[in-house]
């Protein structure tokens, strides 16, 4: 393990002797202001939430915001800072503190490992040269801020985030321990162990679901005996088109920073089976622990034990009258792993009458119906089971079903109902016993009330997510977290945090391969340079992403990554490939999951092209297509941007009449909603529709709005068009 020592201005901090020196003397410190500066220079590269602080620092959140300013204070008395100046730790208002020195980078000490180096800026590619019909660069069109239809579709309804939710159900936790002794251990330490797919040799193809199910059970019988593991999902992303089982350990440590990985062996015996469990530490078998049986899941069960015999652990849980239920949950987990959503169903139906009433049986059933897009069916399921499930008698059970009932809410754009839920299941948790659902309980409350435009609680949810995930060792739902937080700053305004998020997330989703996130994620960035007035840096983005298209084939992923494709080239001049790029989309919205919306986009994109190639007619039939089609709660800067573009045409094409009635109905819409950006874009329609010596108190006002958002694009656009009636008007 590293030991990591940080050197800033006169200071020195050794993180692992917990020491501060300061112009060469030790700095006496309490355990908890230490602590509270660790945490901070380990997660520079972004704001750390005052929830967030209070998680790490006291291990609890029922701190007072005085005891927290307090500490910060000590913190900065410490190291020669203080409230006023701020140049190492920065008061980030209704949000928390930043660390924004300089540091040194960590010096490990002789004798230590280094930390493994980080992933490359995802971005950090070159840009491809202009193609010849390269546009301005002062028009209008290249400078507005781009859309979010797609991300924020993303964060509210895409399968991968209730899908981190209801992925909850499966075996990887349902013998997670009960008892308090064993639950702080998990609490306690994040996810130090993994387990590969089983190598199996001389089994039959209905045999098959040996590889995964078995994996997934031996992991849940150690998480059951009080060890981190990380999930079965994340180590099946990790490994997804990798076959080759000698460089499958070096690929997981790698992605997951798991310390001990477990190599299970299963091959047909003259008596049954034998199934062999290899504990390796790096290139090293730390030891070996085999055993026989007539049946697969007994033997696991048997040499599992051995290897926790070892650890100085045992499975308070482990129950051979459970064996059968043991090995039809493998296998339908197994199947579940690998979207064999029928075979797992079928598994399901052909269970004993005794097991089908089982709890676990009928979550996976929900499961099942929810991932098939049955949302009814599932719904029906939870609901049904939710009385057999007690606040006193089945907390857990009871948190994983409200868990699942919040996840399909948010489908459903229930967004107050899913709150309610999820506040519920995390009531059940507050102990802090189970990770891995307290967190998803976190995050999906996080969605729903951001999507209500609650940003702040939203903002300190995601912060306990990321805590309780982390403890949980779930990289893929920490990343998911994090490219939600991204697009809620985008909500916000706050593109550079936004950008920042993106790209944390893309590194994470890029080293689980999960592609479809991956995409959508570096999609998301794209978006957000481009409202920083990175045009560049968006296209190397997208063209870093583009050959992973290859792989998908997700239709409506593929859509999402084209139309900002389309966006960037048409901010970057190459208009030709811009319009070629639409075209193609226009005719395969059809096969888009939401193709209203999809067409609402394209059209807003050829809406601008054809106003800038000086054909306005058609631009202000297309515009008014793209506002028509934006009428919800979820595209309000889609919307405004798109009425604005659609006053702009018809005073192009001489309507004057049409396009003042549409900027009143502008104007009047900013009133009826104050929501930014819809004010910034109403007030800037209203200074072009005025003639230019009665515009300047609405372009200051706009101005003003703009500079309050502080969205580089939004104001270049203010600046562009003002400029462009000076000029003109002599």
């Amino acid at each position: 393990m590293a030991h990591h020592v940080y050197r800033f201005g006169d200071c020195r901090i050794d993180l692992s002797a917990r020491e501060l020196h300061r112009d060469g003397e030790l700095v006496t410190l309490s355990p908890k202001v230490f602590d509270c500066l660790a945490y901070l220079i380990e997660h520079r590269e972004r704001a750390v939430g005052r929830d967030e602080l209070i998680a790490a620092v006291w291990g609890k959140v029922d701190v007072s915001d005085t005891l927290l300013g307090q500490t910060v204070l000590k913190a900065r008395r410490a190291i020669g800072d203080t409230g006023n100046e701020q140049h190492a730790i920065r008061t980030v208002p209704r949000f928390g503190y930043r660390w924004i020195a300089q540091v040194g980078d960590p010096q490990p000490m002789p004798g230590m490992v280094a930390a493994d180096a980080h992933v490359d800026d995802p971005t950090s590619v070159p840009m491809p040269a202009a193609e010849s019909d390269t546009a301005p660069a002062a028009q209008a069109a290249s400078t507005a801020a781009p859309k979010h239809r797609r991300a924020w579709t993303f964060a509210l309804g895409l399968a991968a985030l209730a899908t981190l939710i209801l992925i909850a159900w499966q075996a990887r936790e349902r013998s997670e321990p009960e008892s308090a002794a064993t639950a702080d251990r998990v609490a306690t330490s994040p996810a130090v162990f993994a387990v590969l797919p089983a190598e199996v040799t001389s089994a039959a193809a209905s045999q098959a679901w040996l590889r995964l199910g078995l994996m997934d059970f031996i992991a849940t019988h150690l998480r059951g005996a009080g060890l981190g593991v990380l999930p079965s999902d994340n180590v099946v992303a990790v490994l997804r088109g990798h076959d080759a089982h000698e460089d499958a350990v070096p690929r997981i440590t790698a992605a997951s920073g798991a310390r001990k990985v477990v190599v299970p062996l299963v091959s047909r015996a003259a008596a049954g089976w034998s199934v062999r469990l290899d504990l390796r530490d790096d290139d090293q078998i730390e030891g070996s622990f085999e055993a026989r049986a007539a049946d697969a899941v007994l033997a696991a069960r048997m040499a599992t034990d051995q290897l926790l015999a070892h650890l100085g652990r045992r499975n308070p849980t482990a129950d051979a009258a459970n064996l059968s239920l043991d090995e039809l949950l493998a296998r339908i987990d197994a199947a579940q792993l690998t979207d064999d959503l029928a075979g797992a169903r079928d598994l399901i139906e052909q269970a004993p009458a005794n097991l089908k009433d089982l709890p676990d049986l009928r979550l996976r059933l929900a499961q099942i119906d929810f991932r098939a897009g049955r949302l009814d069916a599932a719904e029906q399921q939870l609901t049904a089971l939710l009385p057999h499930a007690g606040n006193e008698t089945e907390p857990l059970l009871r948190a994983r079903i409200l868990n699942a009932l919040g996840a399909i809410a948010i489908r459903t754009r229930r967004n107050t109902e899913a709150e309610r839920e999820f506040s519920e299941a995390i009531a059940l948790l507050a102990h802090g016993e189970q990770p891995a659902v307290l967190g998803q309980a976190y995050t999906g409350l996080a969605i729903s009330r951001a999507a209500q435009g609650n940003f702040d609680s939203a903002q300190s949810d995601f912060s306990r997510a990321r805590i309780a995930l982390e403890l949980a060792g779930d990289g893929l739902a920490m990343a998911r977290v994090e490219e939600n937080e991204g697009i809620v700053a985008v909500r916000r305004g706050h593109y550079a945090e936004a950008l920042a998020a993106h790209q944390r997330a893309a590194q994470r989703f890029e080293r689980f391969g999960a592609l479809n996130e991956l995409i959508l994620t570096r999609g998301n960035a794209a978006s957000a340079q481009l409202a920083l007035l990175e045009p560049s840096a968006a296209l190397a983005t997208i063209k870093r992403t583009l050959p992973l298209l290859d792989q998908m084939e997700n239709r409506s992923t593929r859509h999402a990554l084209q139309i900002e494709h389309a966006s960037v080239l048409a901010r970057s001049g190459q208009l030709r490939e811009a319009r070629s790029l639409l075209a193609e989309l226009a005719n395969d919205a059809a096969s888009d999951s939401d193709p209203a919306l999809l067409l609402a986009q394209i059209h807003f994109e050829q809406a601008r092209l054809e106003l800038d190639a000086g054909r306005p007619d058609e631009a202000a039939g297309l515009a008014e297509s793209a506002v028509t089609a934006y009428a919800d709660a979820d595209h309000l800067r889609e919307r405004a941007q798109a009425w604005l573009l659609l006053t702009r045409a018809l005073r192009a094409a001489g309507k004057l009449t049409q396009a003042s009635t549409q900027t009143a109905q502008l104007l009047a819409a900013a009133k009826t909603d104050p929501a930014q950006p819809l004010p910034l874009f109403a007030t800037l329609a209203q200074a072009e529709d005025t003639k230019l010596e009665g515009a300047t108190t609405a372009y200051e006002d706009a101005l003003a709005l703009a500079a309050h958002e502080d969205v580089p694009a939004d104001t270049a656009q203010v600046l562009v068009s003002w400029a462009g009636r000076l000029i003109a008007a002599g």
